[in-house]
């Protein structure tokens, strides 16, 4: 029986040999999977963008994590708002606009934004980290586009503001504007006093002139969204965000990360 066992322990050794051989292969093979991550994303700028309930500050945290579990030293920014100066603005424009003409609400949204990239994402950039932003110029394009404003004059307008910090990368998360206000309404139903993590221009469940504007409205923002790639600086990518489960959006994301040159 000991021979027999012996026999046994002898003959499993190539096995074994094979087993922690491809252990360590896999091992290297992550290990250089992370280190070019790393160095893709040094200095690089990755918006998340989309109509209202695409669940863009959900998937912000999700891919946030994945990169910092990568090494990669990321800075999040959030756009408008982001700053001081750039709170009281979104705070104006969410609160105190009524009646507002649409080229006043383009500007302002823009010198929050100049704001932001001079006090978080240009610096960042220097710095060679990672800065992953929860919305920029493309909501502008969409939402004030939809409401008449230029998308060619908003584009201008962006390249006085921001110079030429632009994201290299622009990831749209698509979802019909019907879906979209089914997923803002169960989250508000559940989170009154604060403000949800479910997305919508304005992260907060108070009413105000952005949650009353028509689903017409709405379907000209999404419009506006997924035609964003003929005319948009840098690369833009559309992902389908209409499914439920949030892992399943997050692995989208991520391979078009990994896998688009930018």
């Amino acid at each position: 029986m000991a021979q027999a066992r012996g026999k046994i322990l002898f003959d499993g050794w190539p096995i074994l040999h094979y087993f922690f051989h491809r252990l360590n292969l896999v091992s290297r093979i992550d290990i250089l999977a992370i280190d070019n991550t790393k160095t893709k994303l040094q200095g690089k700028f990755i918006v998340l963008d989309g109509p209202d309930g695409s669940g863009k500050t959900t998937q912000l945290r999700e891919i946030k994590e994945y990169l910092e579990s990568c090494s990669v030293e990321v800075v999040q920014a959030s756009d408008p708002g982001g700053t001081p100066i750039g709170d009281k603005i979104r705070k104006l424009v969410k609160y105190g606009s009524e009646g507002i003409d649409v080229r006043t609400e383009v500007m302002l949204f823009m010198a929050s934004r100049a704001q932001l990239v001079a006090e978080v994402i240009e610096p960042a950039l220097k710095a060679g980290k990672t800065v992953l932003c929860d919305r920029y110029i493309s909501s502008t394009c969409a939402y004030q586009g939809a409401g008449g404003y230029p998308i060619d004059e908003v584009l201008e307008l962006g390249r006085f503001a921001v110079g030429n910090v632009w994201p290299h990368l622009t990831v749209i998360l698509d979802v019909a504007p019907e879906k979209g206000r089914k997923r803002l309404g169960v989250e508000r139903a559940g989170k009154v006093a604060n403000d949800y993590h479910q997305n919508h221009f304005f992260d907060s469940p108070t009413a105000d002139q952005f949650d009353s504007r028509t689903l017409d409205y709405q379907r000209r923002v999404r419009r506006i969204f997924l035609e964003l790639d003929d005319k948009y600086p840098g690369i833009v990518k559309v992902v389908d965000a209409s499914v439920d489960e949030i892992d399943t959006i997050t692995e989208k994301i991520k391979q078009v990360i990994t896998q688009t040159d930018f």
